[in-house]
């Protein structure tokens, strides 16, 4: 009879350590699996490029050689101005709005936005205008910036864009700063005079890479650094890339392409090794440069990138330990 008690025990002992081992396998390679999802979404690990970003990066950008383009910016001086500010009734800026009289074609009260650093038009066109004198006024300070085609501002930041077949006295600053932010009269000297009000905001690009700071790949793969403009009015004319205080967009010899548009810019380099690791910087036109350290390993990947190798390795301990514990246990039932 205690024999049978014996084994019973024993056998109520094997299922509880069976139970727990299973329990243990499952938790431990659960946690490895969410652990390696979250490294792949940028959740605390080291950004690398995977083998199908590589292949990716190669069939998307193999084909494609190409120098860098210069473009060349297209000011357009109806398109930054399609939004206008509606100001509340009896504003005593904008009372010319609707009237049958009104002299100007431009909309009043036409918002036109542009970053630091680059060109603003501010548009004035006229439907008729005879004899009379066009000027430009800064209202912020009520200082007179031209009379007809000449200037009597200091500045010689600001002049007219006179079109006369088009009846046109557009603004232009160039290069604009932060502090050129604020409302403008374009104003036709006539008895009443009448005035046409322009709106200017002033912007502040800036130009980031993704992966910054620190982008790890492994000596051999392909590299793809993508430097997006933020903020951004107009397209610059250059975008130059460095390695270190080297500008490298000409590397062609090594394979090296660099594509520029409106928005962004990418350098893509077929092939790394270890002396390319270092400092990358995008530098596009008027716009603070943005930077990003490359480190190119040879072999060994770092601790912290090895989110795989640390689930497989948890649920290998977690196995062994379980099978440990049921050969002990075992031991000791029959000692006893």
């Amino acid at each position: 009879m205690d024999k049978r008690d014996a084994v019973t025990r024993l056998v109520y002992a094997l299922l509880l350590a069976f139970v727990f081992c299973v329990e243990r396998i499952i938790a431990d390679f659960g946690d490895g699996g969410g652990e390696e999802d979250g490294g792949d979404t940028g959740g605390g690990g080291l950004p690398m490029m995977s083998a199908m970003e590589k292949i990716t990066t190669a069939s998307g950008y193999g084909g494609r050689k190409q120098r860098v383009h210069h473009h060349k910016r297209h000011l357009s001086r109806s398109s930054s101005s399609s939004a206008a500010v509606h100001y509340p009734p009896g504003n005593a800026l904008i009372n010319e709005l609707g009237s049958p009289d009104n002299m100007f074609v431009t909309e009043n009260g036409t918002v036109v936005t542009s970053q630091i650093g680059g060109s603003a038009i501010l548009p004035c066109a006229t439907a008729k205008l005879g004899t009379a004198t066009v000027s430009w006024i800064r209202r912020i300070d009520y200082t007179i910036l031209t009379i007809g085609t000449r200037s009597y501002s200091s500045d010689k930041r600001f002049y007219v864009d006179h079109t006369r077949h088009l009846k046109t006295w557009n603004l232009e600053i160039t290069p604009v700063e932060a502090t050129d932010a604020g409302l403008y009269e374009c104003r036709i000297a006539t008895h009443p005079t009448t005035s046409n009000f322009v709106h200017l905001k002033v912007t502040e690009a800036r130009a980031e890479i993704l992966g910054a700071p620190d982008l790890y790949i492994m000596s051999g793969s392909s590299l793809r650094l993508v430097c997006r403009l933020q903020g951004s009015t107009q397209a610059p004319l250059f975008v130059f890339w460095y390695h270190s205080d080297r500008m490298i967009n000409f590397d062609t010899d090594r394979g090296l392409i660099v594509h520029i548009n409106s928005t962004e810019s990418d350098l893509i380099m077929p092939y790394t090794n270890t002396s390319d690791s270092g400092n990358y910087t995008c530098q596009p036109q008027n716009i603070p440069p943005a930077t990003i350290h490359v480190h190119v390993l040879q072999s060994e990947v770092p601790a912290a990138m090895q989110h795989g190798v640390r689930s497989s390795t948890s649920g290998s301990f977690a196995i062994s330990n379980c099978a440990m514990f049921t050969i002990i246990y075992m031991l000791l039932q029959m000692l006893s």
